[in-house]
């Protein structure tokens, strides 16, 4: 993650949470310090340990970014939204409020934390705030275990699943080529965004209540399918008829869609805000997508082979033997101009069950004091190329996507145009069933 850092697309991703009530700017200034003093990642840069080689060290201000606000107040940046790690701790918080209602936003540097590791720490905020802020009998927060950051590489790879029957281990620069000779489609936007008509975050979201995500649940069980095939099919025809529409005359036929995923077992629940997640690729043509029985059959099987070896991703084996081997070259095929992925999906569920303490909930809200989380969102980094990143969330019931299109080409309304594209794709299949 700190490799494929750069200030145009920052390694960065982005949590927002929308709360009611009227916050209390000291009880919870006073619950991030607590929280943080469980998380030493987030307070920790990264520079020369021993031998002068990389690693996370302590600052010299531990201290994140925490800027406060009217609620209206638009989130500014000293510099950029650029995060060096190396110079600033890998979290910066903003807060906009008033008496009725607080907007807190989240940055986070992906190697200090994958976004279950931001969960965790934003629990622990809403918990520390709650019991500073009275009104419920809350249990003692479960602990954790700073030293098990140790085990934060093994838990996300492990050398022995890429052996081969012979006894020797999978050659890592095969994989590396194969990854970089595909060749996928760019969406585009429409013209190039100036630096002072870009809002952060910059996210567009919709919503499908309660009764429309059932609907869509049922219909994909019609088809045979669960809601997160639905939701990877109904992306890909996204894709392409974006493409379609803004670059006809493209002749990359191939879109691929990047998924992270959780490697954490039950055993590494007590590991404090790291990073322990892979990335797996789904690729198709418009022409597989034409054979619907057998696009959708094919896909499902795919994306449950994937959820079972998650564990043995050929990319997380890629990354390893360059880091270990060709740290240069790793480099050199992160810079590479192809795209690694047309777009990046991460299917979120309900983020606040992964809280490490699960708080009281009023009307299906989580009740932290004296106020209740009305809603959640965020979405992954961007790459050069990889100009639209997508966020599932199903928070209250209901299923909540975001979308992030690259903010150097797109403007709002483009990003708009494309998450309406979007839910229109799903919003068809339970109007026709």
């Amino acid at each position: 993650m700190m490799v494929d850092d750069r200030p145009q697309f920052p390694m960065t991703f982005i949590v927002q949470m929308e709360l009611s009530g009227d916050i209390d700017r000291n009880a919870f200034t006073e619950a991030i310090d607590e929280s943080l003093n469980r998380h030493p990642l987030l307070t920790a840069i990264i520079g020369p340990g021993k031998q002068g080689k990389d690693c996370w060290i302590a600052p010299p201000n531990p201290q994140p970014l925490m800027n406060w606000g009217d609620l209206d107040d638009p989130i500014e940046f000293p510099e950029n939204e650029y995060l060096d790690i190396r110079k600033e701790v890998g979290l910066r918080i903003f807060v906009r409020a008033n008496k009725e209602r607080a907007v807190v936003t989240t940055q986070f540097h992906h190697s200090t934390c994958d976004g279950i590791g931001s969960y965790h720490f934003l629990g622990d905020v809403l918990y520390f705030y709650a019991i500073r802020t009275g009104g419920q009998e809350l249990e003692a927060a479960p602990e954790i275990a700073p030293k098990r950051l140790r085990d934060r590489g093994r838990a996300s790879y492990d050398i022995n699943n890429f052996r081969l029957p012979n006894g020797k281990y999978q050659k890592t620069w095969d994989i590396t080529l194969k990854h970089l000779a595909r060749s996928n489609i760019v969406l585009r936007g429409s013209k190039k965004i100036s630096q002072n008509d870009r809002a952060f975050p910059g996210i567009v979201s919709c919503r499908f209540d309660k009764n429309e995500y059932k609907a869509l649940r049922l219909a994909a069980q019609n088809r045979g399918q669960i809601i997160n095939d639905m939701l990877v099919e109904k992306l890909f025809e996204t894709l392409f008829e974006w493409n379609q529409k803004k670059n006809p005359f493209s002749f990359r036929k191939h879109a691929c869609v990047m998924m992270p995923l959780n490697l954490r077992e039950t055993s590494d629940n007590d590991i404090p805000a790291c990073n322990i997640v892979a990335h797996s690729f789904v690729r198709c043509t418009q022409t597989e997508m034409s054979d619907t029985k057998k696009f959708r059959t094919d896909l499902g099987n795919e994306l449950l082979k994937i959820k079972h070896d998650r564990h043995k991703i050929r990319f997380m084996h890629m990354i390893a033997g360059g880091r270990a081997f060709y740290p240069k070259t790793m480099k050199w095929m992160l810079n590479f101009k192809r795209n690694l992925a047309t777009a990046i999906l991460s299917n979120t569920g309900d983020p606040t069950r992964q809280f490490y303490y699960q708080l009281p909930r009023t009307g299906g809200l989580v009740q932290c004091g004296n106020l209740q989380l009305e809603d959640i969102s965020g979405v992954p980094p961007l790459r050069p190329g990889t100009n639209a990143t997508v966020s599932i969330f199903t928070y209250r019931r209901e299923l909540k996507i975001c979308l992030r299109c690259d903010p150097n080409q797109f403007s709002e309304e483009e990003s708009r145009a494309m998450l309406d594209m979007y839910a229109a794709n799903l919003t068809r299949e339970f109007e026709s069933s």
